[in-house]
């Protein structure tokens, strides 16, 4: 026979477990970013770093709520419903961790397209209105003190799972659409762009995903804490694809130089590039200043002083 807290405290339990395994994961990658890239622009690093310490304060709050109602308050059912200042906090460091994320590949978006202002904006804008009903959230449950009351946030909950999957939507269409017009006439280049591609629309289903959960379990199945499977793993999976995005670089350059020594579509653009105003097919052939932007934030055109700050996946 099933206990009468599957639906509450068990899945409260199953979501700290789950969360402790991706704040590992999360850790792990951040570990792996600041070993491998240490010349990397002083503004990636500060974003990473911001990350760790809102998704360590997160899952830490996490805990300190679990502890204090099933320890501290240890048969005592009144508990089981009191909002804590523990499961403010953690609500809020998880809603600024996905703001974070979000601005950060706005601002990436932005510098792959500086002439396409409205994109970066329009995601801009829609990241803000998730942080301000996150915020607006946040302030609502925490005056109602009690998780028997949470119906009374449907219409602000909605709105911020809401922006934020119309956020992570549009932050995978605007990479592709971008990324995309950065086609040439070179099979490695365009071969690397689809990898790109890939890996955008890979992170933004995950933290789409997980925003979509959030809102469809919150309002099918009310009274009961199944929500938390998109609302406390969110803030993870935000930072385990922002960090996967950064350490991948990587494998992608070692593709892009194992293509590089194939045939004439896959030459290296460096070989190219005292000619590239003679060509005789007419081919439009961008400068390996270009294409290293693409893949790495902290390459810099030494020739051009040209420097990319932010990673462009």
């Amino acid at each position: 026979m099933s206990s009468p807290l599957d639906s509450t405290m068990g899945i409260w339990l199953v979501s700290l477990f789950l969360a402790t395994i991706l704040y590992g994961m999360g850790l792990i990658q951040a570990f792996l970013y600041f070993n491998w890239y240490t010349k990397d622009h002083w503004g990636v690093k500060a974003v990473v770093i911001c990350l760790v310490i809102l998704e360590t304060l997160h899952i830490t709050f996490f805990f300190c709520g679990t502890y204090w109602i099933l320890i501290d308050h240890f048969g005592d059912f009144a508990a089981l419903v009191v909002i804590t200042w523990y499961d403010s906090a953690q609500l809020l460091a998880g809603y600024l961790s996905a703001f974070t994320v979000q601005m950060y590949f706005a601002y990436c978006i932005y510098a792959l397209s500086p002439k396409y202002k409205i994109m970066p904006m329009f995601i801009a804008a829609l990241a803000l209105l998730q942080i301000g009903a996150g915020l607006a959230q946040t302030i609502i449950t925490t005056e109602l003190g009690s998780f028997t009351l949470l119906d009374k946030t449907k219409r602000i909950t909605t709105l911020q799972a809401a922006s934020a999957f119309a956020c992570d939507v549009s932050i995978t269409a605007c990479l592709c659409y971008t990324l995309n017009g950065k086609r040439t006439g070179l099979k490695s280049t365009n071969s690397l762009l689809n990898t790109l591609m890939i890996i955008a629309v890979n992170r933004g289903m995950l933290t789409a995903l997980s925003a979509a959960l959030n809102i469809i379990l919150f309002l099918s199945i009310p009274n009961t804490f199944w929500f938390f499977l998109g609302l406390i793993l969110s803030g993870k999976l935000y930072m385990n694809s922002m960090l996967a995005t950064l350490n991948t670089r990587q494998h992608i350059r070692g593709r892009l130089n194992e293509d590089s020594a194939g045939p004439w579509n896959s030459i290296h653009i460096r070989n190219l590039s005292s000619n590239r105003n003679t060509n005789s097919g007419g081919t439009n052939v961008p400068e390996e200043s270009t294409l290293n932007s693409h893949i790495d934030p902290a390459y810099e055109d030494k020739g051009n002083k040209t420097t990319f700050t932010m990673d462009m996946v």
